[in-house]
């Protein structure tokens, strides 16, 4: 006779709390993390004693530090906890954090991921030195210089833009993501430890997938975003998969706006389907290692305020779109409505 395994337990963000500002000279980074990790574990009803793990995301070139973690751990309440740095991008820590929850490692979560580029000498040297070879000179690859090669492959034939409208051909400054200084924090939980003192109702985590595609552009087409097309696939395979057809609202981080557009075009939303209800990639700005992170927690947010029963986060990584995650979030946990739903159940259980 075969022995049946239990169901993954299914995790919920349970709060979401953000701090950005343009340029802050006021706080530290290890300041701004405390600070916003308190809120997040205040906002879930809960300290830093009962979390029972931290996930980190920064990445040091831009920070201006080396193994960032270091400094990092104590503000975010990791001191004497179990403490996991993921370097590769902000998306990927709540990933990691809720994948670390469905294999049983814990029943809560604090994920903090940040870019603070104000304490850096320059973000775009940070950029050059990240491209294998690099060099040191105003030149090479950066973020700008490969979101610009892919949108090129888009362009519209005609006159190109005002000479002094062009940050990168075809791209203008409204067409690319804005930077500041921010920190992001959530926590997740298992169904059995929602907590009852949450500010707001949870946001189920339905399900996620992600990629990531050859490293050099020349070695793929940008512009087809494979890596969005695989993470989607990814995402289909899930235990109960949720369509892009029945989502509410998309949260989409990408390398420019014409890529937002092209991927929000690609996954088949019903017509009016908002997309970046949270603002654009100027009017939302985050430095880009953290910014799928805030997207991804933005529809967790919209599902959790109640703005949409559906809704779900994409984040882009690496020069144009070499990787992508997508999350999708719920204010059921399943299809149907027949499990947790909103605020009616505490630990599991019909809140009386």
């Amino acid at each position: 006779m075969t022995r049946s395994e239990p169901a993954p337990p299914r995790v919920a963000v349970v709060s979401c709390v953000r701090d950005v500002v343009a340029r802050e000279e006021g706080r530290s980074l290890e300041e701004m993390i405390f600070e916003t990790s308190h809120r997040a574990l205040a906002a879930a009803g809960l300290t830093a004693a009962d979390v029972g793990g931290v996930v980190l995301s920064g990445n040091d070139q831009t920070d201006g530090r080396v193994i960032s973690c270091m400094t990092s751990a104590g503000p975010a309440g990791g001191v004497g906890r179990d403490v996991t740095m993921i370097a590769s991008s902000g998306e990927h820590a709540l990933v990691y954090s809720w994948l670390r929850l469905r294999s049983g490692q814990g029943e809560t979560v604090l994920v903090v991921g940040w870019g603070k580029p104000s304490e850096s000498v320059s973000p775009e040297h940070a950029e050059l030195v990240s491209a294998e070879p690099y060099v040191l000179r105003a030149v090479g690859m950066n973020d700008t210089i490969a979101a610009a090669l892919q949108a090129s492959r888009w362009a519209a034939p005609g006159a190109p833009p005002a000479a002094d409208d062009v940050v990168a051909w075809p791209l203008t400054a409204a067409d690319l993501p804005a930077r500041a200084d921010c920190v992001y924090a959530a926590v997740l939980a298992v169904e059995s430890a929602v907590p009852a003192g949450a500010s707001t109702g949870p946001a189920w985590i339905r399900g996620a997938g992600w990629s990531t595609d050859r490293y050099e552009p020349g070695a793929r087409d940008p512009a087809a975003q494979a890596a969005l097309h695989a993470a989607l696939a990814h995402l289909d395979r899930g235990d109960d998969p949720v369509p892009a057809a029945s989502w509410e609202a998309v949260e989409i981080a990408a390398p420019s706006e014409p890529a937002v557009a092209h991927a929000a075009s690609a996954l088949g939303l019903p017509a009016g389907t908002p997309v970046n209800a949270s603002g654009s990639l100027r009017d939302a700005p985050a430095p880009a290692h953290v910014a799928g992170l805030a997207r991804l927690l933005a529809a967790a947010t919209t599902v959790s305020e109640g703005r949409a029963g559906v809704a779900a986060g994409i984040g882009f990584n690496g020069f144009a779109g070499q990787g992508a995650t997508v999350m999708v979030f719920g204010r059921d946990a399943v299809s149907g409505g027949d499990a947790v739903s909103g605020r009616d159940t505490v630990a599991g259980r019909d809140a009386a």
